[in-house]
């Protein structure tokens, strides 16, 4: 016989998690002590945001699930915001509560919510531990979280529960037979294939990295070019002749895309594809005929499906690859074309003073190209999944569904947990950086030498933009700025300011060989985001 919170840890090591993120309270110490004896290491952060942005970048990066703890009151209600971004990204998250004990909660009051109602919406499946059968209750949980599209699950403890004794039961080792497309089927997506000139892959967040390596050999082998969204960035290297960049926010790069899935293609390839990535805009459809492959079918209804195969991705494009008699769609220099195109449009033809294009396009220049990058909400997220290129699955992490401020720092900090010998680059506004920046103090504790570029113009930026469009006064969208010197100093780290192409270059050089975290405040000109947007 077990304690449940024992129960609990012991199932979650059995997954291989080897992080818990969280800030505790008197309702979930036991499962604290049961984390220390069986080797999760508990992170405690500064906010619960941080940590449940934290444990999404460690599911995004190791494909286990991202565990995030928090106590009762205002511990629950501030992890609705990264339970919320891991139930729109597809993250596979366990969230775990503490709550009163069981005897209490029908009479006690303070700070008493109805948790499971309160992230009922947010999450794949809740469950209350109860003292009888959790060992297979938490199974299940898993089970759930990491099934189909993944996301998170919710499981409250009562402290009485977390202390009682009842049976573990050991996961068995199970085979989960997949099964691959029907013949026919196919048959008739090469035949589609086959009637195409232009054929075209629009593919998204579905996309798990064990898939890429079919997808690639796809679209290599019949010369079909690839788009991605901004989630599913590195599935093609983005050096690739056949890949076109992503899409989903920006309207100077979107348009291109637009007109050739409208206009010019003949068949739409897509795959793992959900709209919560796309801005609007996309919402006016297209004619084009659509083949969708997917894990789970199309019922959104913004994207129009011709033909469909639900099931395993990853099998689909395997049995489309043993097809020997391929037709190469595109030709090479119609590729480079329509990058060069793209190119053009993304780049600022005029600057004055340091461009956000200048800060990030320097930085991939200098940066390893096997540095992991993670970007911020605001305009310069738009703008920066246009110029960064990633050669890798999952090397850009962001908040694309939610599309959540403060997302970058706690991200980036659990990705260099994750990968201590890589380089992690954070781009982030200065308005973002400001929401989370308590989380700074984990940097030196844990001795995380990650870099930080801070697009600083002291402004809303895309808001201001919206405001001037809308033939609007400038209201609420300015603050004063911080001294990210001073601050970096505060906590034992390096701060450069930069404030020409020349100075972010040295800086880079500067970084490069820090063995603490550096922040490159970065005085940019944010004139140029008028143009991109």
């Amino acid at each position: 016989m077990e304690k449940t919170a024992m129960i609990l840890a012991k199932h979650l090591k059995e997954e291989g998690i080897e992080y818990a993120f969280g800030i505790p309270g008197g309702e979930v110490l036991e499962l604290l002590e049961a984390f220390r004896l069986v080797g999760i290491e508990f992170i405690l952060t500064k906010h619960e945001m941080g940590a449940g942005f934290m444990a999404d970048a460690y599911y995004q990066l190791t494909g286990k699930p991202g565990v995030l703890v928090s106590t009762l009151g205002p511990g629950i209600t501030n992890t609705v915001t990264p339970v919320a971004n891991a139930y729109l990204d597809r993250s596979a998250m366990i969230v775990i509560t503490g709550e009163v004990s069981t005897k209490l909660k029908g009479v006690y009051t303070h700070q008493i919510l109805e948790q499971r109602d309160l992230l009922k919406p947010v999450t794949k499946w809740s469950t209350t531990l109860g003292g009888c059968s959790d060992s297979q209750s938490i199974q299940k949980a898993i089970d759930i979280c990491k099934s189909g599209y993944p996301g998170p699950v919710h499981i409250n403890i009562p402290t009485d529960v977390a202390v009682m004794q009842q049976k573990y039961i050991p996961r068995r080792k199970k085979t989960t037979s997949k099964v691959g497309p029907a013949a026919e089927t196919i048959d008739a997506f090469v035949n589609s294939l086959r009637e195409a000139k232009k054929p075209v892959v629009l593919a998204g967040v579905g996309v798990a990295l064990e898939d890429a390596p079919a997808i690639q050999s796809f679209c290599r082998n019949w010369s079909v070019p690839l788009i991605t969204t901004y989630k599913a960035k590195g599935l093609l290297p983005e050096n690739d002749v056949l890949c076109f960049g992503g899409t989903g926010l920006s309207p100077v790069a979107d348009g291109q895309h637009m007109q050739l899935v409208r206009d010019d293609a003949d068949l739409v390839i897509t795959i793992g594809f959900d709209p919560v990535e796309l801005r609007s805009d996309w919402n006016l459809s297209w004619q084009t005929k659509t083949w969708n492959i997917d894990i789970v079918p199309n019922e959104y209804q913004l994207i129009p499906v011709d033909q469909e195969y639900v099931g395993n991705i990853q099998s689909f494009f395997e049995s489309v690859n043993q097809i020997t008699e391929v037709e190469s769609k595109w030709k090479q220099e119609d590729c480079l074309r329509y990058k060069e195109d793209l190119v053009k449009k993304i780049e600022p033809q005029e600057r004055e003073g340091l461009s956000p294009f200048d800060v990030v396009s320097t930085c991939r220049e200098l940066l390893p190209q096997d540095a992991i990058a993670i970007v911020d909400t605001g305009s310069h997220r738009i703008m920066l999944n246009h110029v960064w290129q990633c050669y890798e699955p999952k090397t850009l992490l962001q908040s694309n569904g939610l599309g959540s401020m403060g997302y970058a720092l706690p991200a980036g900090i659990a990705a260099q947990m994750v990968h201590r010998d890589r380089p992690v680059v954070i781009f982030t506004g200065d308005a973002g950086f400001d929401m989370i920046i308590g989380e700074l103090a984990m940097l030196p504790q844990h001795q995380l030498p990650v870099t930080i570029v801070v697009f600083n113009d002291q402004l809303l930026s895309l808001i201001r933009l919206k405001q001037s469009r809308m033939n609007l006064e400038t209201t609420g969208v300015e603050f004063s700025g911080i001294n990210y010197q001073h601050l970096a100093k505060a906590y034992n780290g390096n701060g450069i300011t930069v404030e020409t192409v020349e100075e972010l270059q040295a800086a880079l050089k500067e970084v490069q060989s820090s063995p603490t975290f550096t922040i490159i405040d970065a005085r940019v000109n944010p004139a140029e985001y008028w143009q991109q947007m």
